[in-house]
């Protein structure tokens, strides 16, 4: 479904992730910066929100063009556009039920296995060694739930995208990854992996050689270049696997 169309998606990509998440970049160095004023950083916040509806925007669009090949930028900008509202809701949803599922819990292990008296006294927080093995096995449990939640939500946008589904987008995408957690489980594991390294390494080398050769500032806006670069393409990898997953487990859904 993709072949000879990595230029269109290079194009949504460019527009709705890139841009947005430079100039979001370059204003969040420049309010950080002495003598930044509150109202710039206020615009920063306001350009941040943008750019996660906009990122959002252009992932469905992105799903929409990998799942249909009759479907063109335009088009695909199209249904995007449409399914803008159920994308954000979902997307809200979804960060709802994380914190609640695994931000409380963590929390409440670290309240309950952290010697509060030390902390209140200004000391770092440490946890008891009594219970550091407990505590680390609640951590465990909620680190590989979150990892099975995560493999079973693969296709969510691409239900959200293809379908005209809200919240039961997240009973679909669970139907559809029946019997295939573990290998999208590797998948998400292995690109990752590969993910953190370039992120590391483009990091390093661009902001080595950024240093020496245009200073502080030229340093950073190249290391922002090079990450938004690498991060836009990782959206589009990510949103074409979703899409090409979708539609082999709906294909057998469908005929069993």
């Amino acid at each position: 479904m993709i072949a000879g169309r990595a230029g269109l998606l290079a194009w949504l990509a460019g527009l709705f992730l890139f841009l947005p998440s430079l100039l979001q970049t370059i204003l969040r160095f420049v309010a950080a910066s002495g003598g930044a004023g509150g109202g710039l950083r206020v615009l920063a916040a306001l350009v941040g929100l943008a750019v996660l509806v906009l990122a959002i925007w252009g992932v469905l669009a992105m799903t929409a063009m990998a799942s249909d090949p009759a479907v063109d930028r335009h088009r695909a900008v199209a249904i995007a556009r449409r399914r803008l509202p159920a994308g954000i809701g979902v997307l809200l949803v979804a960060m709802l039920v994380t914190v609640i599922v695994v931000a409380v819990p963590m929390t409440w292990l670290l309240a309950g296995n952290v010697d509060m008296a030390k902390l209140q006294q200004g000391a770092p927080p440490v946890i008891d060694p009594s219970r550091a093995g407990s505590a680390m096995i609640g951590f465990l449990i909620l680190a590989i739930a979150a990892l099975w939640v995560s493999a079973r939500l693969v296709p969510l946008f691409a239900v959200v995208t293809n379908e005209r589904r809200g919240l039961g987008a997240f009973a679909r995408a669970f139907a559809l990854t029946r019997g295939s957690t573990l290998k999208l489980l590797g998948v998400m594991v292995l690109y990752a992996i590969v993910a953190v390294v370039l992120l590391t390494a483009v990091t390093w080398v661009f902001g080595s050689v950024g240093q020496i050769v245009f200073g502080r500032t030229g340093a950073f806006l190249l290391v922002a270049l090079a990450t938004s670069v690498l991060t836009a393409g990782f959206s589009v990898v990510q949103a074409v696997f979703s899409a090409q997953f979708y539609g082999a487990a709906r294909e057998q859904l469908d005929r069993a």
